[in-house]
């Protein structure tokens, strides 16, 4: 198939991706939901959780349903689920509503449209798991930064209930149409392969046979620790960002700076998924774990000492390099599914990777959110996080041995 054709389906799940995304970009209904019911920080932190989770049921739906029904199907399904939920989020007046609707609802139809979309556009770049990997989900890490000032607009403007319902009609129409234009390749295109680690892969390993390695269960536990600390700072990275800023400037203009660093996020949380990519199919396995791992730990430092010192540009940097390290880890994530158990298989096999984000967002969000309660600031939760890091190296170390 001439390459651009393969650009076009690149493209267009690229931009799909990059709208899925705005699951990302939680913490700011934070700061209205809870002006106006008065929530604490753990409880709107478990709104994100839930909806982690979700991602993830949604993810695990997508590889039954892709197999059986094609993804023509799967994204209509996923369209209107998160039409529905959106638009039932607006109508929230109670924090079980919004659990089901945004954190069940939404986050299940990101992660079944998310995993279909990835898995179609994937599939026309078999010989480039990596780079084509990191491109596809910088678009959805790309999501908040993208939409997030849009969505602060909307708030300010409309205010939370009409904004649910705005997006509740764009993204369904913006499925359906991703329904319509997005196909699987010839067959003859997804056995391209170039045979080495990193790249396509030298067999095809069944769900049940990937969940049984030594390698899938050290990278997966991996993926959990580093993953918790970065679902825990999307979750509350806006205010987070107006903790540092209390006291330096006004309400109005705290959010607004504290919406832009959160965009900082978004941004190198795409360019991580890209970097991470690249250095999978130059380097390999090992390369990417220990570059990832050090990016976070980093990462973490500037965030512990920028909350101490309350430096708000330290922060943003802070935001900056944890974005990269996250990113990382999602594309780690779907470059090994692909380079080291193959494509037959990917989309089960992706959803089932993808599940670290159950334990990640249990784990996560929620800790930082009782910190923050608790003690009156995010300090502790990046203290956390770091020591989590530094399992990572260790792990990073084990996969080593395992793979020799």
């Amino acid at each position: 198939m001439k390459y651009h054709k393969r650009g076009v389906y690149g493209v267009i799940g690229f931009l799909i991706l990059v709208f899925l995304g705005v699951i990302y970009a939680w913490s700011i209904f934070i700061q209205p939901l809870e002006q106006e019911f008065g929530w604490l920080r753990s409880q709107t932190s478990s709104i994100f959780s839930i909806s982690m989770v979700f991602f993830c049921v949604g993810n695990l739906a997508a590889g039954v349903i892709m197999p059986r029904f094609g993804p023509r199907v799967g994204i209509f399904l996923a369209a209107a689920t998160i039409g529905i939920g959106f638009m039932a989020s607006s109508f929230t007046f109670a924090l079980p509503m919004i659990f089901i609707s945004y954190g069940v609802l939404c986050g299940f139809a990101v992660g079944l449209g998310a995993n279909i979309v990835l898995t179609v556009s994937l599939s026309w770049f078999a010989n480039q798991p990596g780079i084509a990997s990191g491109a596809l989900l910088m678009g959805f890490g790309f999501g908040s930064m993208v939409l997030g000032p849009i969505v602060t607009w909307m708030l300010s403007f409309l205010n939370w209930r009409m904004t649910f319902r705005v997006l509740a009609v764009i993204f369904f129409i913006l499925l359906c149409i991703g329904a319509v234009l997005l196909v699987n390749p010839p067959e003859s295109e997804t056995k391209k392969a170039s045979g080495k680690e990193g790249a396509g892969g030298a067999k095809d390993y069944t769900t049940k046979e990937m969940l049984g390695s030594a390698v899938f269960k050290i990278g997966f536990l991996w993926l959990v620790l580093l993953s918790s600390g970065g679902l825990a700072l999307i979750g509350n990275a806006v205010p987070a960002a107006m903790d540092v800023l209390a006291g330096q400037m006004g309400e109005a203009e705290a959010r607004i700076a504290a919406t832009s660093a959160m965009g900082m996020i978004s941004l190198f949380n795409g360019c991580g998924r890209f970097g991470s990519g690249m250095i999978w199919d130059k380097k390999g396995l090992i390369a990417t774990l220990l570059s990832v791992t050090s990016v976070y730990i980093a990462a973490m430092v500037l965030l512990a000492y920028a909350t101490h010192s309350r430096s708000f540009p330290l922060l943003v940097a802070g935001f900056i390099v944890l974005g990269t390290g996250y990113g990382g880890t999602i594309s780690f994530g779907s470059a090994m599914t692909r380079g080291l158990f193959g494509q037959t298989h990917y989309s089960m096999n992706y959803a089932c990777m993808t599940c670290n984000m159950i334990f990640a967002a249990l784990i996560g969000p929620p800790l930082s959110g009782y910190l923050r309660t608790s003690t009156g600031t995010y300090l502790y939760s990046y203290l956390v996080f770091m020591g989590m890091g530094a399992i990572g190296l260790v792990l990073a170390a084990l996969m080593k041995k395992q793979r020799a």
